[in-house]
């Protein structure tokens, strides 16, 4: 062969190597999601289904795929949904959709996700929906092993990282063919945190501007994070709180260098010194057993020493945080801490009722009472702990 034949061979694989994804394989490489640009380019190479009809869901992200009303597309779940009965006391897509705790068992807690597994099911899903948390199995040996599309969800909140949670809602939607859906979630979230902030913003100036002082002071105890605590658990920037302006103490000591981080495990003579006016129990804290929140304001007398457990002003709330954020436990506990603390502002507002009208749709049913039945039927109340 000639050498001016060999030159032009030479230059055609560089010309037509151009533009390539991968350099050698004339194709685009499937890679983890986090865009629905990407998803399109995906779906319009034949990478992505156009219609997605079996999903398998990672580390938390199930209750997304709840709200979007697609339970029937879901043929595997990790191992955090199964573990303990009390899970469905603790997320309200459970309680409505107990028959998600009969689908097989895909990977564990925090997206440790077992190919294997994956590709062992009757039916393998079409896309692997996953928590973009970098914890768990590694999203791009994931989809090498498997070949299945992954999608990255940002595991943000209705408050602090808005702007990713929504995105994380789109992406969803682009993706099983439901975009309305997922715009009618969003302005959905919008338009409750519009009036919870219209009613409580009222009245929180009112006093602000009347006598700073007489805005009673709250704390919340039992928090979750990384599994269940007691009551010196607790978080600043609690979203309940901030979406009705509440007196946090742990918000007020925001820029101390400790009680700033957004969850924190708090010494219990910073309680007794902070006496708040009124303390609030998230019911995530009974997960625990004997140990939980709600026993140590019963049986600890320096936490009855507190003016707030004199006085009869400790309330409950659903579990703010179980594996990732419950958004409809974060609206529903906003609207009781609202009537709690703004009781004129929310005084058409019956709690229970109004839990029920989130919950059916968010997660399609109104299951407070299943919720309540599991939490020692407590929820929403006010509860006496004297001995």
């Amino acid at each position: 062969m000639s050498r001016k034949i060999l030159l032009l061979i030479f230059v055609t694989l560089i010309i037509s190597g151009c533009g390539r994804t991968e350099t050698g394989t004339g194709k685009l490489k499937l890679r983890p999601i986090r865009t629905i640009e990407q998803l399109e380019e995906y779906r319009n190479a034949g990478l992505v289904a156009k219609n997605i009809e079996r999903v398998y869901c990672s580390g938390g992200t199930l209750r997304l795929v709840v709200y979007f009303e697609c339970v029937d597309r879901v043929v595997a779940t990790d191992g955090n949904e199964h573990d303990a009965a009390e899970r469905v006391g603790m997320k309200a897509y459970l309680a409505a959709h107990p028959e998600l705790l009969d689908l097989p068992i895909a990977g564990e807690s925090s997206g440790r996700d077992q190919p294997e597994l994956l590709l062992a099911l009757k039916s393998p899903p079409q896309l692997i929906i996953k928590a973009d948390t970098g914890a768990g199995y590694d999203p791009d040996e994931l989809t090498k092993r498997t070949g299945i599309p992954v999608l990255l969800i940002p595991m943000r909140g209705i408050t602090v990282g808005r702007e990713q949670f929504d995105a994380g809602l789109r992406l969803i939607g682009n993706a099983l063919g439901k975009n309305e859906r997922a715009e009618v979630l969003i302005s959905f979230f919008d338009k409750e945190i519009a009036e919870l902030k219209r009613r409580s913003r009222i009245n929180v100036t009112k006093n602000q501007t009347a006598n700073p002082t007489k805005r009673p002071t709250v704390y919340v105890g039992g928090v979750s994070y990384n599994g269940s605590h007691g009551f010196n658990s607790s978080e600043a920037g609690y979203p309940p709180f901030e979406l009705v302006g509440a007196n946090s103490l742990i918000e007020k000591n925001k820029t101390d260098p400790i009680l700033g981080n957004r969850h924190i495990m708090l010494s219990k003579e910073k309680i007794l010194e902070w006496n708040p006016d009124k303390l609030f129990l998230d019911l995530g804290t009974l997960a625990i057993g004997s140990a939980n929140g709600l026993a140590e304001l019963k049986n600890d007398p320096a936490y009855q020493s507190l003016s707030a457990v004199k006085n009869g002003e400790i309330y409950t709330l659903l579990a703010d945080t179980f594996y990732f954020v419950n958004h409809d436990a974060v609206l529903v506990n906003a609207w009781f801490v609202g009537k709690i603390l703004y009781p004129e502002q929310f005084k058409d507002i019956d709690q229970k009722k109004k839990a029920d009208e989130i919950f059916t749709f968010l997660v399609g049913k109104p299951v407070f009472n299943k919720l309540n039945q599991a939490l020692q039927n407590i929820a929403l109340e006010k509860i006496s702990v004297k001995p």
